[in-house]
């Protein structure tokens, strides 16, 4: 019994990110609120002109870095935060440095 191949089916959604217009989730919505927060405090005809060119374009921005790494933002944070103990261009012959 333990000898037959055996294959469980994999939910879509469990392994899917989750995108809105193509960008993270996380970062369109916080995106939008800025944008629409200042078309409707400023309240002019040249605010909502601005406005919709910023959603255009950071959309699109978005929706590029999305197409990079779906989880860019946790990833970045990351990698800033790890940026100290592991070194971008490490060689067999650097020094080993010691934990403290």
């Amino acid at each position: 019994m333990l000898d037959q191949n055996y294959a469980a089916p994999l939910h879509a959604s469990l392994h899917r990110p989750l995108l809105i217009f193509g960008g993270e989730r996380e970062m369109v919505l916080l995106y939008a609120i800025t944008v629409f927060t200042f078309i409707f405090a400023v309240l002019t005809w040249w605010a909502t002109a601005i406005g919709v060119v910023l959603w255009v374009v950071g959309q699109w921005g978005l929706a590029r870095a999305a197409v990079f790494d779906a989880q860019l933002s946790k990833t970045g944070i990351r990698a800033l935060r790890y940026a100290k103990a592991y070194r971008a261009r490490a060689t067999p012959f650097a020094r080993l440095k010691e934990w403290k």
